[in-house]
């Protein structure tokens, strides 16, 4: 579609109007096109039916996009940093592929600091999305926030999903080109538990840690908390923001397990796929695919579950996981009476596919999975293959430069059981990364290799080619995997649905099998064709 001048005319209106109250403000269109078309309905058909874009009622005065033929177009008027909408509305599917274009960033719910005595709406307002959607946003910094208390209803379909991108993939300009962090992603912000949280402050309802991006406040002390539904969406060209200051994504903060995320493909995200701050939500059927950093990164001790997951980084990627357990030592002084302990979550039927290249900003490794600081996880049938032979490339790093050979480190927790592996395949160059900081007393003698072997059906097959892993799509489990020699592999997989009715018992190992049928299937298809595979 070419967008029209009403575009154009709309976004620099709004600037001016917003000038002097602090909104959003440096507007750059990333599309030159001087045509006019201020039509109001379908182009489609003799009697076609009118545009109907979202609208909301707030303070008494109503807010609605405007329509720019087949699209909706959003100001910041009606949507920016500068406003927290605490109004209910649906955003609509639109006909002839119309998207919904925002020049701003879409704050939902009153962002509140509980220590200024101020309450959370635990009945807060509701983003509705209808199936089929598109939503395009305009500048880097803006993204999507849903504040505690409030909640997100996107639910789309397998053949309807609700795609949020950048305004440079659907403005039919052939000169601009979607680009890794053209958006923010989106931002839920929960009342679970958080790491950053004292057990006293939680039960005041003073829990108030400020996310990353725009400052706003998660943590509370519902690991039950519902932030709403998320369900067959895909997040392209997101994130944003600077080293330790970024937007993922998908951020979620603190989200509690009555959250819904499922069926969830973020592609060309500028820092982590899915990033996960504390709280106990769950992820199940999730498709990461060549973005920044991380496919999926967790700390301040999540302890969600998770089934189904691929992460695919053959051009970009950092690791497949990157798991934080605290960021400080749970065991020390500023540790005790924690709301929550170290992360601790546990993750079926996962696989990571790489190449270890290296790449801009020297993290682009392309590795399986790095633990690190006190953290703890449980995994089973997990599937990790990287052809590299480079360090930082490997199939998995304990790596222990802040927990060295701390009771509560990351190699103590091995040892101790509190991480695991179990029918787990490493088909990579180099399996395991060398040790940062020497062992030292009862961990001296630890030996990652054959710690990982004694693990229930683990094992180290070696890489030859992606073609021994990987069936004709290159993700999908074979029926008859081989080791780097040739040789046949016996694969056992874990029954997941024996740990917790979360999991389904998959019967395989990986994230999903050769020859698969049903909606992951068709997903993951998807997925890989959306990011040119």
């Amino acid at each position: 579609m070419k967008l029209s001048g009403l575009f154009k005319v709309s976004m620099v209106a709004s600037a001016l109007t917003l000038a002097g109250c602090g909104g959003d403000i440096n507007i750059t269109p990333t599309t030159v096109d001087n045509s006019v078309d201020n039509s109001v309905t379908n182009p489609g058909g003799s009697n076609p039916d009118p545009i109907s874009c979202a609208t909301y009622t707030l303070d008494g005065a109503s807010f609605t996009g405007e329509v720019d033929g087949v699209n909706c177009v959003y100001s910041q008027a009606f949507a920016s940093n500068a406003k927290d909408i605490t109004s209910s509305f649906v955003i609509p599917a639109l006909e002839d592929n119309g998207a919904h274009i925002f020049e701003g960033a879409l704050f939902i719910g009153e962002d509140i600091d509980t220590s200024t005595g101020a309450t959370i709406d635990d009945n807060g307002p509701t983003l509705s999305i209808e199936a089929g959607a598109t939503i395009a946003f305009t500048k880097p910094e803006s993204f999507i926030r849903i504040a505690r208390g409030a909640n997100i209803e996107a639910i789309g379909e397998v053949d309807k999903p609700i795609v949020f991108t950048s305004i440079s993939e659907i403005d039919g300009d052939d000169s601009t080109t979607a680009q890794i962090g053209d958006w923010g992603g989106i931002q839920v912000n929960g009342r679970g538990h958080s790491i950053r949280c004292t057990a006293d402050a939680a039960s005041q309802d003073l829990c108030n840690h400020p996310a990353e991006g725009i400052v706003s406040y998660y943590g509370g002390n519902d690991p039950q908390d519902d932030s709403g539904i998320l369900k067959h969406i895909v997040i392209k060209y997101a994130g944003f923001g600077v080293e330790g200051d970024e937007l993922n994504g998908l951020t979620l903060n603190a989200v509690g397990s009555g959250t819904t995320i499922d069926y969830v493909h973020v592609h060309n995200g500028f820092d982590d796929g899915i990033e996960l701050f504390g709280g106990s939500v769950n992820l199940k059927h999730i498709v990461v695919t060549e973005t920044g950093d991380d496919g999926i990164d967790w700390d301040e001790g999540w302890k969600g579950m998770g089934q189904y997951i691929l992460v695919h980084s053959k051009e970009y990627g950092n690791h497949g996981f990157e798991t934080d357990g605290a960021k400080k030592d749970p065991l020390s002084g500023d540790g005790q009476g924690l709301v929550t302990t170290v992360s601790n979550p546990i993750i079926a039927n996962a696989t990571v596919v790489a190449t270890g290249s290296a790449g801009a900003e020297g993290r682009r490794d392309g590795a399986g999975m790095e633990m690190k600081e006190w953290g703890k996880v449980q995994m089973a049938n997990i599937l990790f293959a990287n052809s590299s032979t480079e360090a930082g490339a490997g199939c998995l790093d304990l790596f222990n430069d802040k927990d060295l050979s701390g009771a509560a480190g990351v190699h103590a927790n091995a040892k101790n059981g509190d991480i695991s592996f179990e029918s787990a395949i490493f088909a990579c160059g180099l399996n395991f990364e060398e040790i940062d900081t020497p062992l030292t007393g009862e961990l001296a003698d630890f030996d990652i290799a054959a710690w990982f072997a004694a693990g229930n059906n683990n094992q180290t097959i070696g890489f030859a080619n992606f073609e021994n892993i990987f069936a004709a799509d290159g993700v999908s489990t074979k029926s008859a995997i081989m080791d780097k020699d040739g040789n046949a592999v016996t694969v056992v997989a874990k029954d997941m649905s024996e740990v917790n009715p979360f999991f389904d018992n998959a019967g395989f190992v990986g994230a999903i099998q050769e020859g698969a049928t049903g909606d992951w299937a068709e997903f993951v298809k998807a997925s890989l064709e959306r990011a040119g595979h």
